[in-house]
Formats: structure tokens, sequence, C-alpha cells
């Protein structure tokens, strides 16, 4: 099928109330009881319907950024957005990702269904077993290639241009530009910056995407999928792999190694605006290479020394969390099984068995876990809604959305169930002064005496 057949006619796909509605589940997916989530959710409806109309009426605009640095493994100032914002970039991605991830090469692993570093990390690994395997092993190279500072110097014009490649519809064309040309949130970098060293007066707004956008994720794909085509048709690589801005290659003799690092670096500079990373190299195909936070050799795949340190300091701090109460047991647990799920997927026995024998889950002893921790595991979801009689609605745990058939209408309509305690008096004395401490403090209770309502 030509990619320009399924992005016809974008306003009406993403702007379908059903997409809105599924772009809705996919932003809030393990994160409904944050605070931003549970406002958003209360007025489902109204909310899902102002997207809407700001959307097709093309008055929508970006909302304000959250940004805060990520200093493992290395310094990544990150954007945030906020919940609504989450919900019309899912409402883009719903309808352009399933098209779009057909056209991208099979050995594209960031970002896409039944991907990721694990499986990148086989790839290449399995390849560098074979290529041992040759009689002529010793004349192959790998080039481990890397885009310097790729999110925050990727060109505005050339991403747009992209994308007008991908579809002819005008409307999703705007819609793009609106999100990745924001005139109020500077987000590239001058060459030659770190992210920790450049003041925000000195970012660039014409360049770079804000690491954290599920759009960026999209784009970095899109955008890249032109230099994978440039590997695999003009040049004919056939040991190619890419993760986001990583790529490795294997190549036959020093010489055309060297030929094609150069001949990548000037595409990248040429075609795409950017340029390869000092830190790429040429080494031996069988020599270890670090690549997406892995070490790979021809005799299978193991930890870095920077993973495995950082595996037992997060573990310690797991262990410090729960000694004082700060993080109950199941999240601790589920930190630790993510650890040994790693573990297992490569030659990790050593760290498995530092798990083993060091990590303990044990509550200081001066705290008694019954009485010290706080009702609902210490979490608390609820509403205050004022009426008119002056009495409030306390509006507990909002659930799934429940479709709903709209007689009237003729249209599937959703309504979402919650738990509720009505008529409430905020001014009673039996609140102790302040309501909202009252249920904090007695949830469970709440929770108990509430009733199973509709909005």
């Amino acid at each position: 099928m030509n990619i320009l057949e399924g992005l016809h006619n974008l306003k009406d796909r993403i702007c379908d109330f059903e997409n809105l509605m599924g772009a809705y589940r996919d932003a809030a997916k393990s994160k409904r009881y944050r605070n931003e989530v549970l406002d958003f959710t209360f007025n489902l409806g109204e909310n899902l319907l102002q997207i809407q109309k700001e959307l097709r009426e093309m008055t929508y605009k970006v909302g304000p950024y959250r940004e805060f640095y990520v200093r493992y493994p290395k310094p990544r100032l990150v954007m945030a957005l906020g919940f609504r914002d989450r919900v019309v970039q899912w409402a883009i991605y719903r309808q352009i990702n399933p098209y779009l991830d057909k056209r991208y090469i099979e050995h594209s692993y960031g970002c896409r269904r039944d991907k990721g570093t694990l499986a990148a990390a086989q790839c290449l690994q399995s390849w560098q077993q074979l290529i041992s395997r040759k009689p002529d092993a010793d004349d192959w190279y790998l080039i481990k290639g890397d885009i310097s500072k790729y999110f925050y110097r990727v060109d505005h014009g050339k991403v747009l241009d992209s994308y007008n490649e991908t579809s002819d519809d005008e409307w999703y064309r705007w819609l793009m530009g609106v999100i990745i040309n924001n005139p109020d949130v500077p987000f590239g970098l001058p060459p030659g910056m770190r992210p920790d060293d450049c003041p925000r007066a000195l970012r660039l707004y014409d360049v770079g995407m804000p690491i954290g956008n599920l759009t960026s994720q999209e784009t970095a794909n899109l955008f890249l999928d032109k230099l994978d085509k440039y590997c695999k048709h003009v040049l004919r690589l056939r040991y190619y792999v890419r993760y986001m801005d990583d790529f490795c290659i294997l190549v036959k003799g020093k010489e055309e190694a060297q030929r094609v690092f150069a001949a990548i670096s000037d595409f990248l500079r040429d075609e795409l605006a950017l340029d390869i990373s000092p830190k790429s190299r040429i080494q031996k195909a069988t020599a270890p290479v670090e690549f997406v936070g892995y070490l790979l050799t021809p005799h299978g795949i193991r930890m870095r020394r920077k993973t495995t340190r950082h595996i037992k300091r997060a573990l310690k701090h797991v262990m410090s969390a729960f000694a004082y109460g700060a993080i109950s047991y199941d999240a601790a647990m589920e930190s630790a099984i993510c650890y040994i799920g790693m573990c297992k997927h490569c030659n990790g026995y050593n760290m498995l068995r530092w798990i083993e024998e060091h990590f303990v889950l044990q509550r200081c002893e001066n705290m008694n876990n019954a009485s010290d921790q706080p009702p609902g595991n210490g979490r608390h979801f609820y509403r205050i809604v004022e009426r008119e009689d002056g009495l409030v609605d306390v509006l507990l745990t909002p659930g799934e959305a429940v479709p709903a058939y709209d007689d009237l209408t003729g249209r599937m309509d959703y309504d979402i169930r919650v738990l509720s305690v009505r008529g409430i008096d905020p001014d009673d004395p039996q609140w102790g002064g302040s309501l909202e401490e009252h249920i904090r403090m007695h949830y469970g209770d709440w929770l108990e005496s509430a009733e199973v309502t509709f909005i």
C-alpha cells in the first residue's frame, strides 16, 4: 500500500471522538491516579470535546513544558508535557504509527513494538558470532556510530519536510508544525554545548526536539529512516542495525569500513544537517563493543560495569526507602524483579548472585507496620465538588470509562464510574476543622461508606 493512501483524511481520523477516547486511555495507562490525570478524568467528556473543537478549528496550542534533568546514563534535559497535550500526541500517534512503521527497515529497533534495546543487542551479537566463525573473521570491522546531540540538533525545516512527504493533508502538516515549531519553548542547543551547560537564553528555536514527547520518538524514526534507506539501498550494507541515534555496521576490510564511515558522515551533514559524534569509531568486528547499554562479544551479552554499579546503588536505595516506609513492599519488589529480568537476558550470573545475597526488605525497628502505614497504601484519590445548596460531594477513585449508547443523539457516549459520598457538610465539627485532612486520615472508612455512581 502506498504510504500516502494510508495518511489521507487525517483531520477526521485524529479528531474522531473514539480515537480521542482511545488516546486518553493510552495516555492514562499506569498513571490514572496522578493529580493532573484525575482532574482531566473527572471532566472527561468536556475535556475531550474541547480538544476536538480546538483541533478542528485549528486553534490548538501546545501547553507549557515541565523541564528537568536526568543524570543517568548521561545528563539529558527532559521536557514533559501536561496530560492534555499527551492525549493529543497519543491521538496523532494512534493514526500515523501503524502506517509509518511499515516503511521502516527490519533492523530499526527504537521505540517500536516487539523491538527495543535487548532485541537490538541480540541482533548485533548474533552477527558478531556469525562473523567470528568465518575463516576471514580477522578482516571484518565494526563501525560504531553515534549522531552528535541528535535530539538537540535536528533541524525543524527538514523534519517538517519528512512529514510533508508522508501525507498530502494540509491540516496534518499544520498540526505537526504547531508541535515542532513551538514559539514559546526553545529545544535546541548551540554546537558544542551540553544540555546541563546551556542556559535557557542560549537555546535555539529552529532546531531540536523535546526528549519525552511521544511525537519526538516517532519523528526520530521517521527522520532517520532516510539514513537507514541510504545505508541499505545505496551503500548496500547487509549488517546494519540502528537504535534511535546509535547504529552499528559490520563491513569486510578496513579501507571499506573507512569509506562507509566517510560516506555516512557526508550524508548526515549534507542531507540531514547532522554531525557524527567524535565518539564514533572503527574497530575489529569480534572485539567487545558497547551498544544500547550492553557489552557485546561473539561469546555473549554482558552488563557493563557502569550498569552493575547503577543496579547496586538503585537496589540499596530501594531497601532504604522500604525500611523507612517511603515505598510499599509491592513497589520494592517490582524494582527488584525488573533488574532480575535484565540479568536473566544476558550473562548476569554474578549480578543475580549479588541480588540474592544482599537484597533484603526489612522495616526499621521503631516502625509499627500496621499503624504507621496510611490507609490505601498512602495514596488518596478524591475530589471535592461544591453544590449550590452549600453542601459538597466527595468523589473517590475514578474508574474506567464505561460505554453508554445515547438514544437521542444516536452516538456512543462514555460515563465514568466513581465511588462517591454525597451531601457532605464541609463545616461539620466531626471533620475536626478540615474535611480534606479527615479524608486523608480516614480514607479507608470513606471508601467503605461510598456508593457507586457515574459522572
